[in-house]
């Protein structure tokens, strides 16, 4: 596909270009937007079709981090995260209109000024880099990852939390072609709770173990800190976190 090879071979040059945008703009990073939210339980929520099974009143007092599109869930639940993660260009592009409107903080990488992004105060820009190495230290730089749980789940560990819970991340996709590959999906969305997340637009076709081994680093810091983290993803295929079910109110 001509655009995956065009994304690809421009992305050394916008490496170069989001460092020199990072070291512009990380003295207005507002960090009070994350350090507010630290040592509570965290709650990491997914985009997958089984958040549409989810209780997610049953994670009431859990800091919640939304990831990429949340906010087209946000018709079916009054629920709304404390945090939202986009790292996907093709992602910031579709979802920019939301992203300049919200008041929730937004964690973004640098790309995403030249993308349309306007800098507010509810707005962080961190330095994403495609070492997958987790990372707490992310003031400095976290890791890209090849899905964005991997950078909330380094976020998760910045906030020093008490408890870790996931929901939503499937770990299952339905595909044509390769991974690891833009194309356009021209059907309706069986990947995501609604079936207009990406149809007719752009998407990255996921690397599930990539995924998995950036999943197992994460899951040995988090053991390493004594920090519980489960997975209660209803019907997940993801087997690195403990698997717990959600009980019945």
């Amino acid at each position: 596909m001509l655009l995956d090879k065009v994304i690809k071979l421009s992305k050394p040059l916008r490496d170069v270009l989001d460092l020199a945008l990072f070291k512009m703009v990380k003295g207005s990073n507002n960090w009070e937007l994350l350090e507010q939210f630290k040592n509570k339980p965290i709650l990491i929520v997914g985009n997958g079709p089984s958040l549409n099974k989810t209780p997610l009143e049953h994670f009431e007092g859990h800091v919640s981090l939304g990831m990429n599109k949340i906010n087209m869930f946000f018709d079916k639940t009054s629920w709304r995260p404390d945090i939202i993660v986009c790292v996907n260009g093709a992602v910031i592009r579709q979802n920019k209109d939301f992203f300049n409107s919200t008041d929730i903080p937004v964690v973004l990488p640098p790309r995403a000024l030249y993308l349309g992004i306007r800098k507010r105060k509810n707005i962080l820009i961190l330095n994403f880099l495609k070492d997958e190495t987790y990372s707490k230290e992310i003031k400095k730089s976290l890791a890209n990852g090849v899905t964005v749980t991997y950078p909330c789940l380094q976020i998760a560990g910045y906030l020093n939390p008490t408890e870790v819970a996931i929901v939503g991340v499937d770990h299952n996709f339905k595909f044509q072609g390769e991974s690891k590959e833009y194309q356009k999906m021209e059907k309706d969305d069986e990947n995501h709770f609604s079936k207009d997340y990406f149809k007719g637009k752009v998407w990255g076709t996921p690397d599930l173990p990539g995924s998995e081994r950036q999943f197992l680093m994460a899951r040995h810091y988090f053991d390493g800190q004594q920090i519980p983290i489960h997975d209660f993803t209803v019907g997940g295929k993801l087997q690195i976190f403990e698997k717990k079910t959600i009980p019945e109110s």
